[in-house]
């Protein structure tokens, strides 16, 4: 017992030295907001800028756009107006929603109603859908 007493108590100092000095080479993470503009390469709100005006120039949009009572060509030049953030906002949103989204949770719901309505009018002996 002696013996590992004689061993120990030295290694443990040498132990302790070392991790101690291991532990202060390293500095500790610093973490800090790192902005969009950053990561965005400069080109790509000109990228942007191009993708919506393509899409104001299609017939279908003009079409809504006089079907809510706007001017196309002010909207356009609103839309040239907007800053370079407003423009990647406006383009992620358009790219965000999906045509006829809807669709698919309004069948679900027709499909449930008229399943309960089956159930109802059976147990209500109203018709005899399931003998």
């Amino acid at each position: 017992m002696n013996a590992l007493k004689k061993y120990a108590k030295p290694s443990c100092v040498y132990l302790a030295i070392v991790l101690l000095l291991v532990s202060t080479w390293y500095q500790s993470a610093s973490a800090a907001m790192i902005g969009t503009e950053r990561l965005l390469p400069a080109g790509r709100s000109q990228e942007t800028r191009d993708y919506l005006d393509q899409m104001m120039a299609r017939q279908e949009v003009r079409k809504a756009l006089i079907a809510q009572g706007i001017d196309p060509r002010e909207a356009e030049l609103r839309l040239a107006s907007l800053t370079d953030e407003e423009i990647e906002l406006l383009a992620q949103k358009i790219d965000d929603l999906t045509a006829g989204r809807g669709v698919v949770i309004f069948s679900l719901i027709i499909v449930a109603v008229i399943v309960v309505a089956f159930i109802i009018f059976n147990y209500t002996n109203v018709t005899n859908v399931f003998p």
